[in-house]
């Protein structure tokens, strides 16, 4: 969310990738693997009103070579030719056939004969209409079909074939702004009070120590008592967070601590603390606390008083 504070951005552009899919460069290159695509990630900021998101417009994307930006063509119902024109031809009034021009400049105008029903027809009774001739087959129609042209390939495909890609550019919000803030504050506030306590401390990297790379808000480290901290920062943490955590944590052989902005977690994820033996610290109005509240699911909010003093706790494990 960082990035929307950039001089130079004001929002998350989409563009078309190789594969003909929806892409967001700029917020790819901070997901992993496991966070799902960026426009799923995209889609939860803004119903969590972190983001707003903007319908631009929208792309048919070739199906044959995933370019983007198929043009819209009429087309010919026989051969399914773009090559085709509105024009204006003589036809047999009876049945609506198109009929060869009669010469102007012949000195006897004979009668022309309707291939469609074999009819005579008279120099006066000829009539004249707007019609779609294609000029690779020659047909007439009244009712020339819709195609899709791709200038790549190129090829022609009905609508309903192409990939319909809507385009949607995301803002952050003033709420989504509190968060940032809210959520950068935090990482600061942990760092500092680890480093307190004599630990080094980075914010937003992956642990040295990882095989793979396993990105957490705040890594910390003693080299002399050999300790070492992992942590996650979310507004609410929910289960997913807590057992990645837990995951990175195993992999390097360091201690777990989640840390909720506003607060709270749900009955389930504090089940799974308890169970996981991960420290819980709440940060509200910029302190950090042991405190934090328990949201019953589907049911009241209790406020449960969890006494567990991230200083007790750091000092008991070390």
């Amino acid at each position: 969310m960082s990035e929307l504070h950039r001089d130079d951005r004001d929002a998350f552009e989409p563009s078309i990738d190789e594969t003909g899919d929806v892409a967001y460069p700029t917020v790819e290159r901070h997901l992993d693997e496991r966070d799902g695509t960026a426009s799923d990630v995209l889609e939860a900021m803004a119903d969590s009103d972190v983001l707003s998101s903007s319908f631009e417009h929208k792309v048919y994307v070739c199906p044959n070579c995933a370019a983007e930006g198929m043009q819209y063509s009429t087309g010919c119902p026989s051969c399914s030719s773009v090559h085709g024109t509105w024009e204006t031809t003589v036809v047999h009034p009876e049945c609506g056939e198109p009929l060869e021009e009669p010469d102007d400049d012949a000195e006897d105008t004979d009668a022309s004969y309707c291939p469609d029903c074999d009819a005579e027809v008279p120099p006066d009774g000829l009539e004249r209409e707007r019609r779609y001739r294609c000029h690779d087959c020659d047909s007439w129609t009244n009712s020339p079909v819709h195609r899709l042209w791709c200038r790549e390939c190129p090829r022609t495909y009905p609508p309903a074939e192409a990939r319909e890609q809507p385009l949607n550019r995301y803002y952050l919000t003033s709420a989504g702004e509190r968060w940032l803030a809210d959520q950068q504050d935090a990482r600061r506030s942990l760092a500092q009070a680890l480093e307190s306590r004599g630990y080094e401390t980075s914010v937003d990297v992956s642990p040295p120590a990882a095989e793979t790379e396993l990105p957490v808000h705040v890594y910390a480290e003693d080299d002399l008592l050999d300790d070492r901290i992992v942590a996650g920062v979310h507004n609410s943490p929910d289960s997913d967070d807590v057992r990645r955590l837990v995951e990175i944590s195993r992999e390097v052989d360091a201690r777990p601590i989640v840390l909720s902005t506003n607060g709270s977690v749900d009955e389930r994820v504090a089940e799974l603390l308890d169970a996981e033996d991960v420290t819980m610290v709440s940060a509200t109005g910029g302190d950090l606390s042991s405190e934090y509240r328990v949201e019953a699911t589907g049911g009241d909010d209790r406020l449960f008083d969890r006494v567990r003093s991230f200083v007790s706790s750091s000092t008991a494990n070390r």
